[in-house]
């Protein structure tokens, strides 16, 4: 069912998982609590599976749309039948990014040099078939700054962005957009709110990262897309400036990022 006018956007939650079982019993729910606030949602995927239903519940929505990819702790599924479910995938209309994709040294759960392999891989079908990527980084800057310098992609986004100013300017230097969500409004998170004071604010997107990551004040329990006005509403405060401008700025940056 189409619903929702993709011209009436507020709030675009760049950075959704949809699919996940958390939202089984309600996701009908989910989707109309943020419609009726005008958030746009990007719906991530994480393997071939859950790519294949983002992209199903992108197309029964107007304003849903879907990334598809295989995340690093799923580098070790990746072989020809996933790439090509991945291409076929990435060519339907409502895709609108490749992710996500990257490195995690935090869990391990790939070998790293799976890892490594895959990531680039997935950054080459992007630069092919012109899509942004999603990019998925935790424990593993060192790595991903010298894969991201020598295969660089044409856009993106550093997913969940956590570091501080000076990697910030590393990221953005490549020419990459900064995802900020839930860990903006944590209480120890001094380092991310010094950084996103002096990040621009055109080259910042909001996200939630749906089901987790949830902001304060709702911090442990689950997160949802409608969420994202607080991360909003803490950029504001820490900018000085109208949430309405952040909300205007960062939804035309993923207009412009990710060309809906």
């Amino acid at each position: 069912m189409l619903i929702s006018d993709s011209s009436k956007l507020v709030f675009i939650d760049t950075h959704a998982h949809l699919d996940s079982s958390d939202y089984n019993h309600d996701r009908a729910a989910v989707i109309a609590r943020a419609f009726a606030e005008n958030i746009g949602i990007i719906t991530v995927g994480v393997d071939l599976y859950s790519s294949r239903e983002a992209v199903r519940l992108a197309e029964r929505h107007r304003t849903i749309w879907a990334g598809v990819g295989v995340h690093p702790h799923d580098a070790k599924t990746f072989d020809e039948g996933v790439e090509r479910g991945l291409r076929e995938l990435a060519q339907k209309g409502k895709v609108v990014a490749i992710g996500e994709i990257g490195l995690d040294y935090y869990r391990d759960l790939s070998p790293r040099d799976t890892q490594r392999e895959v990531f680039i891989e997935q950054i080459e079908l992007a630069n092919e078939l012109e899509l942004p990527v999603i990019i998925h980084n935790r424990e593993s800057t060192k790595d991903m700054l010298g894969i991201l310098r020598k295969h660089r992609p044409k856009r993106g986004v550093i997913h969940s962005f956590l570091g501080d100013y000076a990697l910030a300017q590393e990221f953005i230097s490549l020419g990459l957009h900064l995802g900020i969500g839930g860990p903006l409004t944590f209480p120890k998170n001094e380092v991310l709110r010094a950084a996103v004071k002096e990040i621009p604010i055109d080259r910042i997107l909001v996200e939630t990262d749906c089901p987790y990551l949830t902001p304060v004040p709702h911090r442990g329990k689950r997160n949802e897309p409608a969420y994202v006005r607080y991360v909003v509403d803490e950029i504001a405060r820490l900018k000085g400036i109208p949430a309405a401008e952040v909300a205007a700025v960062t939804t035309e940056n993923a207009r412009q990022l990710f060309e809906i």
